[in-house]
C-alpha cells in the first residue's frame, strides 16, 4: 500500500458494529466479523474506527482488527461518549491501542465504568455519562495513555455545535489540554461551524467523516467522505494526519496534476535488482557520506539525458561507476493525463520513450515530464550569470521559443549588410572599369585612323548582334530555371479534403474543397505556362543557331575584307573583341550606377529589419517581466528585476573576444559597451553612418582594426544579443552581496516560486545553503509546491525529510560493491530510527517537528 511513500487513505471515523444496541444485523454471529470487513472494503475504507455509544467490546475489537489487518484496513478502538454538557454531547474518543490495550488489560473498559459509575443503562444512546468535558479530559489523562477526541455530527442533536451556545463554547477553551485532545469534528454541514469553532475555541481543526451506521450495508457509506494522507496503518499515523490537517486530510481523493516518476529501475552494476519506489510529492534520499544516494541522482539524471552543469567528468564518471557496461535504467513515469510510460537507457547509449506495452515512440522525454530541473552539488552557488539560465529554465517554456522568427530577421540583416559592403565597394569597381573602358576606347582609335572600322563593321555587328543575344539567353535560362525549381516545390492539395466530413459546418467545408480545386487548376496554369516559356527558350537558342550559321556563310567575307587590309601593323582579328569588351564594359558601368542608386533602399530594408529583430526582442522581454512580476507578488523574500540588453560584462566580454588582436583596451571596451546596446547597433554605426559615433570614441587606427573585424564576421556578430540583466535580491539585498551559502538558499526559494516544473531533483543543497534558511523558508516552500512539483533530494539534513514531511524516504547503504535502498517514510518508525541514527540532528528535527505542530494546534 505505501510503496510509494505516503498514500491518501479513506477513513471512517464513526462505525458502530453489532455490540451498539441501534445497530441491526440478522445474520450469523460467526459471519460479522468477515462481512463487516468485506464491507469496509467495498467502500474503499483503509481506517475506521469503532465507537459504540458508551461501550467498548474488546473481544469484538480484537477479531475486526486482525481481519482488517489481512485486508489492508486499520481498525482503530474507540467509544462514542454521551457527556452530560447540556443535552449531552455525542463524543467520539480514540484510543491508541497500544497503551490502553495492553498485557491482557483494557484501560478502556476501566475509563467507562468510571464514567458511568452509578448511572444504569450507561449503553443506550442518550444516557450521558457523569463527567463533563474537562472531567472527561482529566479523567483520560490520569491514565497517562494517548487518545483524541472527534465531535461527532456537530450541528446536529447532541452535536457540540447544537447543543453548546456562544457562552459554553467560549468557555470550554479554558479547559487544560482540550486543544492538544481535539483534532476533529465530525459531519460539519453549516458554513459557520467552523468559524464559530475558531472565534470560540482560538485554534482550528480537521473536520472529518463517518458512515454511523445502523446495519452492514450502512458500514463505510456516506454522502461525504474523509481522506487522510498516511504512511503507516497505525494510530500515531492518523493522529499526526489530524495534526497537520492543513495538508494530509482531504474530502475528496485528490488527483495528479503533473506528471511524475513512479519508479527506477536498475539493471546490472551497483544498484542491480534494485527497483527505488517514488512519491509524486517530496522525496529525500538520505545516507552517510558515500553510501551512494547522491550516485542514484546522477543515474537518475542520466536518464534523463540531462547535462549536469558543473564537475561534468566526475559526475559522468559516477554514472558509469554506478551503471557499469551494459548497465541499464528504467524509469517509469505518468504523465499529466495519467498515461505510463518507460524511460529506458543502456550506458553509452541514448535513452528511449516507450509506451506501456513497449513499443518506442521516437519522442522526447520533455513530452512527457515537462521542465524537469536539475542541481548537482555546488551547482547551487556557481557564478552570478546562472540567474539568467534559472530564469529560463523556470519561464522559459511560457515565453514561448522565438528563435526562428529572430534567424528569419538576422538573415535579412545580413543580406542588407552584404548588399550594403558590395555597394560601398562601387565606385573602387567603377574607377577599374573606366580604366579598363578607356583603354578599348584608345585601341578602338587606332582602328578607326586607319581606316579599319568601317572596313570591319559588318564584321563587328554580327559580332555585338550575337553577343546581345547571347547575353539575354542566359538571363532567360537563370529565370526559367528559377520557376522551375519554385514549381518543383509546389504540392497539389486539392485533394487534401477528401473524404472529410464536418458535423457543424459542413457547408464551409464545401466551399473551402471549391476553392481548392480552383488552386490546383491555377497550380496546373502555371506548369503549362512553364512549358510555354521552355519552348520559348529553345526558340531563343534557335535564333542564337540561325545566327552563328549566318555568320558560318559570311567567313569566307570576312577573311578576305581582313585581307584587303593589308596593315601588318594591326591585329585586325582583335577589332571584333575589342569592340565586344567596351560594351560589355559600358554595360557594368551602367548596372553599377543603377545599383549606387539603390542604397538608400537597402540601408531602408537593413533598418527595417533592425527594428523588427529589437521589437521582438522588447516583445519577449514584456513576456519575462510579466512573469517575474507574478514570481515577486507571490512570496516577500525575493524580488527579481530585469533590464533589457542589460548583461553589460557579457556584451563586454563579447567584444573582447570579437575584437581579439585589435589592442583594443578594456577601457575603449567599456565606453563601446555604455554607448551601443549590442553588436548589431555597432554595426549599424559603422555601415551605415560611416562610424560616426565609433570615431567619436576610438582613435583612427582603432577604428580601422574594429571596422575590418566587424566586416570579416558581421554574420556571426548580429546573432550575438545581449542578454537581459536579471538581478535577484534576497531581503531586500542583492544576491552576490549576500553569502554562499544564503545565495543559493535564495536561488532555492526562487525555483520555489514557480509551480511549472514536473520534477525538481536537488543533490545535497544544504551543502550550499545556509541552515536558519532551511529551517525558516525554504522547507515552508517545499511544504507548500510538494502537490504541484515532484521533489527529489540526496540530504544529510534531517530537517529536509523530518520537518519536509517527506512523502517517500530511501536510505542508501553501501556494502561490498552494492548500493542497497532502505525505503520508507516519514511515518514508518523504522524509518524514523534510520534518520536518528544516520542523519545529523535527526532527534533534535523530530522534537521540533513535535514542537511545531503543537504550536500550530
Amino acid at each position: 500500500m505505501f510503496e510509494n511513500g505516503l498514500t491518501w487513505v479513506k477513513a471512517d471515523f464513526h462505525l458502530h458494529t453489532h455490540k451498539d444496541k441501534e445497530f441491526k444485523y440478522s445474520g450469523e454471529e460467526n459471519s460479522f466479523v468477515k462481512e463487516y470487513i468485506a464491507q469496509l472494503k467495498s467502500e474503499s475504507v483503509s481506517v475506521g474506527v469503532i465507537t459504540n455509544h458508551n461501550k467498548f467490546d474488546e473481544g469484538e475489537y480484537k477479531a475486526l482488527k486482525k481481519s482488517g489487518r489481512k485486508e489492508g484496513i486499520l481498525i482503530l478502538p474507540g467509544v462514542e461518549l454521551s457527556v452530560k454538557e447540556a443535552n449531552g454531547i455525542h463524543t467520539l474518543i480514540v484510543f491508541n491501542p497500544d497503551e490502553w490495550i495492553v498485557n491482557g488489560e483494557n484501560f478502556i473498559a476501566h475509563f467507562l465504568i468510571e464514567a458511568f459509575a452509578g448511572i444504569s443503562n450507561a449503553e443506550n444512546r442518550n444516557t450521558r455519562c457523569k463527567f463533563d468535558l474537562r472531567d472527561v479530559i482529566e479523567a483520560l489523562d490520569s491514565y497517562g495513555k494517548d487518545y483524541f477526541i472527534v465531535f461527532a455530527h456537530v450541528d446536529q442533536g447532541s452535536g457540540l455545535m447544537q447543543e453548546c451556545s456562544g457562552g459554553l463554547l467560549e468557555s470550554l477553551s479554558q479547559i487544560n489540554k482540550f486543544k492538544s485532545r481535539v483534532l476533529a469534528l465530525q459531519k460539519v454541514r453549516k458554513p459557520e461551524t467552523m468559524s464559530t469553532f475558531q472565534r470560540c475555541l482560538g485554534y482550528s481543526c480537521a473536520q472529518v467523516e463517518g458512515s454511523d451506521p445502523k446495519s452492514i450495508s450502512n458500514v463505510g457509506h456516506c454522502d461525504r467522505a474523509t481522506y487522510l494522507k498516511i504512511g503507516d496503518l497505525s494510530y500515531d499515523s492518523v493522529k499526526f494526519a489530524l495534526t497537520d490537517f492543513q495538508n494530509r486530510v482531504s474530502g475528496f481523493m485528490p488527483q495528479l496534476k503533473h506528471g511524475v516518476i513512479e519508479s527506477i529501475s536498475f539493471t546490472g552494476g551497483k544498484l542491480d535488482g534494485e527497483t527505488i519506489y517514488v512519491s509524486p510529492a517530496l522525496n529525500t534520499l538520505i545516507g552517510i557520506r558515500g553510501s551512494g544516494k547522491s550516485s542514484i541522482l546522477e543515474v537518475l539524471r542520466y536518464a534523463f539525458n540531462i547535462q549536469p552543469e558543473s564537475d561534468k567528468e566526475y559526475k559522468e564518471g559516477l554514472v558509469k561507476s554506478v551503471l557499469g557496461s551494459g548497465g541499464q535504467i528504467t524509469v517509469r513515469v505518468c504523465d499529466k493525463f495519467g498515461k505510463k510510460y518507460e524511460i529506458r537507457r543502456i550506458y553509452g547509449e541514448r535513452p528511449n520513450v516507450l509506451d506501456e506495452n513497449g513499443n518506442d515512440l521516437g519522442i522526447s522525454i520533455d513530452q512527457i515530464l515537462k521542465n524537469i530541473l536539475y542541481f548537482g552539488q555546488k551547482d547551487l552557488s556557481q557564478s552570478s550569470s546562472y540567474e539568467l539560465q534559472l530564469l529560463d529554465h523556470l519561464v522559459g517554456n511560457k515565453i514561448g521559443n522565438f528563435s526562428q522568427e529572430l534567424e528569419g530577421f538576422h538573415a535579412e540583416i545580413e543580406d542588407a549588410i552584404k548588399q550594403l559592403l558590395d555597394v560601398e565597394a562601387i565606385p573602387t569597381e567603377i574607377e577599374d572599369l573606366n580604366t579598363q573602358k578607356s583603354n578599348f576606347e584608345h585601341n578602338l582609335q587606332i582602328f578607326e585612323e586607319r581606316g579599319v572600322a568601317d572596313k570591319l563593321k559588318k564584321q563587328t555587328g554580327y559580332g555585338l548582334d550575337r553577343q546581345k543575344i547571347n547575353d539575354v539567353k542566359i538571363d532567360i535560362i537563370r529565370d526559367i530555371a528559377a520557376i522551375e525549381t519554385m514549381v518543383a516545390g509546389i504540392v497539389t492539395r486539392n485533394d487534401a479534403l477528401d473524404g472529410y466530413t464536418s458535423e457543424y459546418n459542413a457547408e464551409l467545408i464545401e466551399e473551402a474543397i471549391a476553392v481548392l480545386g480552383s488552386i490546383s487548376t491555377q497550380i496546373d496554369s502555371i506548369k503549362s505556362s512553364l512549358v510555354k516559356l521552355e519552348s520559348l527558350r529553345d526558340d531563343l537558342s534557335s535564333i542564337l543557331t540561325k545566327l552563328d550559321n549566318k555568320m558560318e556563310l559570311l567567313k569566307g567575307e570576312f577573311a578576305e575584307i581582313k585581307r584587303q587590309i593589308g596593315d601588318t601593323e594591326l591585329d585586325v582579328d582583335a577589332y571584333p573583341q575589342l569592340k565586344a569588351n567596351l560594351e560589355s564594359v559600358k554595360a557594368k558601368i551602367k548596372n553599377l550606377v543603377e545599383k549606387m542608386g539603390s542604397q538608400d533602399t537597402i540601408k531602408g530594408a537593413f533598418r527595417a529589419s533592425m527594428r523588427k529583430r529589437n521589437e521582438l526582442l522588447a516583445h519577449e522581454f514584456s513576456a519575462y517581466e510579466s512573469e517575474v512580476k507574478a514570481i515577486n507578488e507571490s512570496q516577500p523574500e525575493l524580488s527579481v528585476e530585469l533590464t533589457f540588453k542589460g548583461d553589460k560584462d557579457t556584451f563586454r566580454d563579447l567584444l573582447k573576444n570579437a575584437f581579439r588582436g585589435s589592442n583594443l583596451k578594456d577601457a575603449k571596451r567599456q565606453i563601446l559597451s555604455e554607448n551601443f546596446p549590442d553588436f548589431l547597433a555597432l554595426i549599424d554605426d559603422i555601415i551605415l553612418d560611416d562610424g560616426k559615433k565609433c570615431k567619436a570614441i576610438l582613435s583612427e587606427n582603432e577604428y580601422g582594426k574594429v571596422k575590418e573585424k566587424i566586416i570579416s564576421q558581421y554574420g556571426e556578430l548580429i546573432r550575438k544579443v545581449t542578454p537581459n540583466k536579471v538581478e535577484i535580491k534576497y531581503h531586500g539585498k542583492l544576491l552576490k552581496q549576500h553569502s554562499l551559502g544564503q545565495r543559493a538558499s535564495a536561488l532555492v526559494l526562487f525555483i520555489l516560486t514557480k509551480s511549472e516544473n514536473d520534477v525538481i531533483i536537488i543533490d545535497q543543497p544544504e551543502d550550499d545553503l545556509d541552515n536558519k534558511v532551511i529551517y525558516d523558508e525554504v522547507i515552508k516552500a517545499i511544504r507548500d509546491k510538494k502537490t504541484d512539483i515532484q521533489f527529489l533530494f540526496a540530504t544529510h539534513n534531517a530537517n529536509i525529510p523530518v520537518l519536509g514531511d517527506a512523502e517517500k524516504i530511501v536510505a542508501a547503504e553501501y556494502s561490498e560493491g552494492k548500493i542497497i535502498p532502505i525505503q520508507g517514510n516519514i511515518d514508518s518508525p523504522a524509518t524514523h530510527k534510520l534518520i536518528v541514527d544516520i542523519m545529523e540532528g535527526g532527534q533534535e528535527a523530530f522534537e521540533r517537528r513535535q514542537m511545531i505542530y503543537t504550536a500550530w494546534n
